[in-house]
């Protein structure tokens, strides 16, 4: 075999690089990604009996998804969830979540979580706060926007806008008035354990990463006693 000297190794390696980038071109151009995120309706998240349509509810979140050209992961069809937290107003209250990791760890009496939001246009993940539970302490929480807008409520001073941005349906269950906006890469958090909170989509949806300490599904209260979680 020839001598290759390093110049010609690195050369062949730049026209490698340079040939993969052009294929990667190629498959992201070819890749669909929708102009315009599609108008929804409560009503066809709803059999006739009224019961929650689980799986139309998650196509919603795919199209979600496709707008924003955020990788829908084979492993969603099995991992996502989907809640309209049994108030029978989908598009009002309602979210989808990928939990890809929640542990409490005994021995060292820690937890954590990696947690993944969506939410449609306008849509709102109720009022709520977490309690201490057991030994589990209360739930601290960011949420870190990927795609689209969080709107973040919480105690403080309130903002003028506030009521504009919570569903109708859901004031009378709301306490929080103070407003934050994030921006796709912005981060917020919550202030203190036990603080009330809330968030709502912007107008085109949103999309959040969220890094807390472990979440107890018995450690969380709602302000709006209709709501469940099954």
């Amino acid at each position: 075999m020839a001598d290759v000297t390093r110049r010609q190794m690195m050369t062949g390696l730049a026209a490698s690089a340079a040939a993969g980038m052009a294929a990667t071109g190629a498959g992201c151009a070819e890749t669909k990604v929708d102009k315009k995120l599609r108008a929804f309706k409560n009503e066809e998240f709803y059999d006739a009996d009224g019961t929650f349509d689980q799986d139309a509810a998650k196509r919603a979140y795919y199209d979600l998804m496709a707008y924003h050209g955020y990788p829908k992961y084979e492993s969603l069809k099995e991992v996502l969830w989907v809640l309209d937290f049994a108030v029978g107003r989908f598009t009002d209250v309602g979210m989808g979540g990928v939990f890809w990791l929640n542990e409490w760890v005994e021995e060292g009496k820690y937890g954590y979580l990696g947690h993944e939001i969506f939410l449609l246009p306008g849509q709102m993940i109720p009022e709520h706060w977490h309690v201490q539970h057991e030994d589990i302490p209360p739930k601290m929480e960011g949420w870190h926007c990927r795609y689209g807008e969080v709107i973040l409520f919480a105690e403080g001073d309130p903002s003028p806008d506030a009521e504009k941005i919570i569903p109708a349906s859901e004031l009378k269950f709301t306490t929080c008035r103070n407003v934050q906006r994030l921006a796709p890469g912005e981060v917020g958090k919550l202030a203190v354990p036990l603080a009330p909170h809330f968030q709502v989509a912007g107008p085109e949806g949103e999309i959040a990463s969220e890094y807390a300490s472990y979440h107890s599904m018995d450690a969380l209260r709602f302000r709006n006693p209709g709501i469940k979680l099954d």
